[in-house]
């Protein structure tokens, strides 16, 4: 998976701007009163007419420091609680994959000419899904999907671009791919559901996908290669385990 696609938001992200200025702005305080403290302590004659104000000064930065320490806290945790968000908007929450909404900004930057020309994309779905969940419980179904797409991250991660684009439906999206590269991706997912199925530790991985390149096809559209896998996937599957 090409990490930079995903993790950086193209939207502002509201809670950090807001801890960025919060602590900006309460430094900025923090200096102002360090400064009223040093002019009250060098004017002496000014400090014997009105002593009570270096208490009050002093109050003050302690109040302040208290003050500073606990929004420090308290916005840290905000931010950190927006990153999270940040991230569950653009990950499935089961696998890690990028979800359908970051499938969708992927496929929408493929609409330029120059990536479109050699885009290669391959469309993957777990057969017996439907009766794993039904035999065996949901539970036994979301492992099955969570142990695929380990496999399909750690051997998809050098070819393209992947994800979870709804809920059996698992995509790998490639830049300047031809047979060759296709080939030698599924040949290599081929050989690690094989060796996961050998061990049999759970349900066996059984894959039907089709591929599509636009080399052969021609599309001007993302939109429409896509569509051509689905067709594809539909009435022609290939299978692989």
């Amino acid at each position: 998976m090409k990490a930079d696609f995903y993790t950086k938001s193209k939207r502002t992200n509201i809670y950090n701007s807001i801890f960025i200025y919060k602590v900006v702005s309460l430094f900025v305080l923090l200096l102002i009163t360090v400064m009223l403290a040093y002019i009250v302590n060098k004017n002496k004659e000014f400090l014997s007419k009105t002593g009570w104000l270096i208490g009050l000064v002093t109050v003050s930065i302690i109040l302040f420091a208290i003050s500073f320490i606990i929004d420090f806290y308290i916005l840290k945790r905000t931010a950190s609680i927006g990153e999270r968000l940040n991230k569950m908007a653009y990950l499935d929450r089961l696998t890690g994959l990028p979800n359908r909404y970051s499938c969708d900004l992927l496929f929408e930057t493929f609409n330029d000419s120059d990536k479109l020309e050699n885009a290669g994309f391959i469309l993957m779905k777990i057969n017996d899904l439907y009766n794993v969940n039904s035999k065996k419980g949901h539970a036994q179904g979301n492992d099955l999907i969570a142990e695929f797409c380990y496999i399909l991250e750690d051997v998809g991660e050098s070819y393209g671009y992947i994800g979870r684009n709804g809920g059996n439906e698992f995509i790998l999206l490639m830049e300047d791919c031809d047979s060759n590269n296709a080939d030698m991706f599924l040949m290599d997912l081929t050989k690690r559901l094989h060796g996961y199925n050998e061990l049999g530790v759970g349900s066996p991985i059984e894959i039907a996908y089709a591929r599509v390149l636009n080399s052969d096809e021609k599309v001007t559209r993302i939109s429409e290669l896509i569509s051509k896998a689905y067709k594809k996937l539909k009435d022609a599957p290939q299978v692989l385990s």
